[in-house]
């Protein structure tokens, strides 16, 4: 199964980002969702702007029967989360892709750069303008697209997210992913009890969940069809939507 995830954002006036995300480090825990058992660490921060916002992060994982992985990672997003720049590198590989919409939003173009080579831009056709950037093992991903369902709702709740090539594939992918809200839920952080908010992630192939407190920060989100479940550190779920 491909491992493969989701970004979305938010603005000065027009959006609300969590404040704790547009302040500090935020620190995930990555885990098999088949085994249950820890693979990886991911760690995201969020820089709010009149524009929009830009993240930076790094992430490793290590999944069973499938390849290790780390990376750092920085991209912008416009007020409405959707994809304005990006560039993740490949820690162990010593690659660095750049990613770029053209001016008219119809193509994304891709650089590759190796120690002592840049690759001539490489164009993908965008199956439309409106696309929220997902490299593997990201959380900050399904942060950015809570941000967008909540603030930024598209009428059909259908979100188009964008696959960079990572780990466990070659090249540039494009996923559709219809976000619905749920009933909620009861969890803790730093054993201090918590109201959740919880969404319904729907994927071609399967259903994941997504948890965030009142103030709109991820908690947790659960995505078979990733391979891998998100939990923010120093939090336990105790009464999940299901």
């Amino acid at each position: 199964m491909n491992l493969r995830i989701a970004f979305a954002l938010m603005a000065m006036a027009s959006v609300s980002l969590p404040a704790s995300a547009s302040k500090k480090k935020e620190n995930f825990t990555l885990v098999d969702s088949t085994s249950g058992k820890d693979a990886g660490e991911a760690s995201y921060s969020i820089k709010q702007s009149s524009k929009g916002a830009t993240l930076e992060g790094d992430f490793r994982f290590d999944i069973a029967s499938k390849q290790q992985g780390q990376y750092n990672f920085s991209y912008k997003v416009d007020e409405a989360g959707n994809l304005q720049s990006a560039s993740i590198q490949d820690v162990t590989g010593e690659k660095t892709l750049n990613f770029e919409p053209t001016r008219k939003r119809s193509e994304i173009e891709t650089v590759t750069i190796i120690p002592g080579t840049t690759s001539m831009p490489v164009s993908t056709p965008l199956p439309k303008p409106d696309v929220f950037f997902a490299c593997d093992g990201d959380p900050s991903a399904i942060q950015i697209l809570m941000n967008a369902v909540q603030n930024h709702p598209h009428p059909d709740s259908l979100y188009l997210l964008m696959v960079p090539p990572g780990a466990f594939d070659p090249q540039n992918h494009f996923l559709y992913v219809k976000v619905q809200p749920d009933a909620g839920g009861k969890g803790a952080i730093n054993g201090k009890a918590i109201t959740l908010k919880s969404f319904t992630l729907y994927f071609q192939k399967s259903q994941g969940e997504a948890y965030v407190d009142e103030t709109g920060s991820l908690m947790e989100a659960n995505l078979p069809e990733f391979g891998l479940n998100y939990i923010r550190q120093n939090f336990s779920l105790s009464s999940p939507a299901h």
